[in-house]
């Protein structure tokens, strides 16, 4: 069973990189006509971070391959009987679909930070394991916001703060 699950879980990396590096970062990622010649371009640093995502999904399943074949030296099933007779994983798997088409379209109205603490939480949750509910609860927090400073604050890159946020602000400072 990990055999697979080392499987999966460089399947969703993979999925996960590819969706930011092919289409969040084209469509969010605003870059200037002109970037003087020692700058470096807004969407250097996303890219960046989704590729060295994108090759560590693949590389994982590049190394699932072998251990997967195996373990299936030992148990010889057929290729339907896997797919379609575990139903946990064909649940889990269409919930991780809808929770990134979720991501996707979430972005734009609530921002790149609250999206993305959904979106750590719900995978966290699905793993399963609640005996790190400290470590997931706080990665799943800590880990947007430290992004989005180390983005927005060293490197300059803007993130998509949010219809919804955005209107919240501006409303708040004409009370103010």
């Amino acid at each position: 069973m990990n055999q697979n699950r080392d499987f999966y879980a460089g399947l969703v990396a993979t999925v996960f990189f590819a969706v930011i590096l092919f289409v969040l970062i084209p469509i969010y990622v605003k870059v200037p006509s002109f970037i003087p010649g020692f700058a470096p371009p807004p969407d250097m640093w996303p890219r960046v971070v989704a590729v060295i995502g994108l090759v560590m999904g693949v590389l994982a399943l590049v190394l699932a391959f072998p251990k997967m074949r195996e373990a299936s030296r030992d148990r010889v099933e057929g290729f339907g009987n896997r797919i379609l007779g575990n139903k946990t994983h064909l649940m889990r798997f269409a919930g991780i679909l809808i929770v990134f088409v979720a991501f996707v379209y979430g972005m734009p109205l609530i921002g790149f930070v609250p999206a993305t603490v959904l979106l750590l939480g719900v995978l966290f949750i699905m793993t399963g394991n609640f005996e790190r509910k400290f470590w997931m609860i706080g990665l799943a927090v800590i880990f947007p916001v430290l992004l989005y400073l180390l983005f927005t604050e060293v490197t300059h890159t803007p993130f998509p703060k949010g219809k919804l946020l955005s209107a919240n602000i501006s409303h708040l400072t004409t009370l103010i």
